[in-house]
């Protein structure tokens, strides 16, 4: 666990994220994006939205996938100065959660480390 600081601005584009449990079978498809490692995948109620590879197993021939563990899509929106804590990587994005308790992932490449002693974010437990 780290704690960084937004160095930009990152507004979610999904409000209504992917959220599936270890076991359940997505629908999944390679997209072009700029991001490695993704893909594109859609819930039996029909919610779509990126999943690492790595969370997915293929299940059989029509693209459908097992996913390995637990999953959100959520994104969140920070805005640049704020400091957020660093709970996962994947694939050039962060798994991270802000001073208020709310959690979701943002592009690494938004973020930098933070030197020293945080502001906004005194105790890591």
């Amino acid at each position: 666990m780290r704690i960084a600081r937004v160095a930009k601005k990152h507004e979610s584009e999904n409000p209504t994220p992917l959220v599936a449990k270890k076991d359940d079978v997505l629908n999944g498809e390679e997209k072009e994006t700029e991001w490695e490692g993704w893909i594109y995948c859609t819930n039996e109620a029909g919610v779509n939205g990126w999943v690492p590879k790595a969370y997915l197993k293929p299940f059989d021939e029509t693209g459908n996938f097992q996913l390995l563990q637990d999953y959100s899509s959520r994104e969140l929106s920070v805005e640049s100065g704020q400091e957020v804590i660093v709970l996962l990587e994947e694939s050039e994005w962060v798994w991270v959660r802000n001073p208020n308790g709310d959690e979701g992932w943002i592009p690494k490449r938004n973020l930098v480390d933070v030197e020293g002693q945080p502001s906004s974010i005194p105790d890591l437990s």
